[in-house]
């Protein structure tokens, strides 16, 4: 049984818009993954989302046009099964070094935004100096950047950071908003693990400008979720987080 994702972890949305937001972050399982863990974990995610959103999709389908061309596009049990099929081919097609995590954002007991992505790297540090990865964020803007990135710097608990939020340019004219970020984690030695200092890149896009107001915070709280499972002790000799290194070795 998957076990339940712990508490929602609750950020001002910004300044410019100051309610706030609970997110709920969680890791898809990583290609190579056995079929128990998938099957769970699709179960657990249609589920979720079901009971977050069931009811709008239930009323979207109730209220499409009995005469339209296509058919409303799933049932409301279909909907959940979809997105987790979806997250899973995607994760698939990554580097064994990368992992994916969905979440969600909330207002309230509302599930506002969903289902969201980051792309998580993870790397082995290049020298003793993080500096490197201010490049690798796009620290000081990328080619397709459209005005000056905002940065901030985030502290955790296992580690330091930087988190970059930009405009971009899309295909054509249109507009999305990146989220990069970087986490030097604090090598670890618990039990089942290997000591020594990794690095984290978050990636994720967004393309509509509610999105692009909340997902800055989101991603510090996916920054946040790491490290604390970074450094957290093995339960049954496994690591709550589990990630291989681009160099092949696997550290825990």
């Amino acid at each position: 049984m998957r076990p339940q994702l712990g508490e929602r972890s609750t950020t001002s949305a910004g300044p410019a818009t100051p309610f706030e937001v609970s997110w709920l972050w969680d890791w898809v399982p990583a290609t190579g993954s056995d079929v128990a863990e998938r099957t769970a974990w699709t179960e657990y995610v249609a589920s979720q989302l079901d009971s977050w959103v069931g009811e709008k999709v239930a009323a979207a389908r109730a209220a499409w046009p009995a005469d339209a061309v296509e058919e409303f596009p799933f049932t409301v049990g279909e909907m959940g099964s979809a997105v987790a099929r979806d997250l899973l081919e995607r994760a698939d097609d990554l580097p064994r070094n990368c992992r994916l995590i969905w979440g969600a954002g909330f207002l309230g007991d509302e599930a506002r935004w969903l289902p969201l992505v980051v792309l998580a790297e993870f790397r082995r540090p290049r020298g003793e100096d993080p500096a490197y990865l201010m490049a690798m964020v796009g620290a000081e803007g990328f080619d397709n950047d459209i005005r000056e990135p905002n940065v901030d710097y985030v502290t955790t608990d296992h580690g330091d950071g930087i988190r970059v939020l930009a405009l971009a340019r899309s295909v054509g004219d249109a507009l999305h908003g990146r989220v990069n970020a970087a986490l030097r984690l604090e090598g670890r030695s618990a039990p089942g693990t290997q000591a020594g200092d990794v690095d984290v890149l978050l990636t994720t896009q967004v393309t509509s400008m509610d999105q692009l107001a909340v997902i800055g915070p989101g991603v510090e709280a996916v920054m946040h979720m790491i490290a604390a499972q970074f450094a957290a002790q093995p339960e049954d000799g496994v690591p709550p987080l589990r990630f291989v290194l681009e160099t092949g070795q696997d550290p825990s």
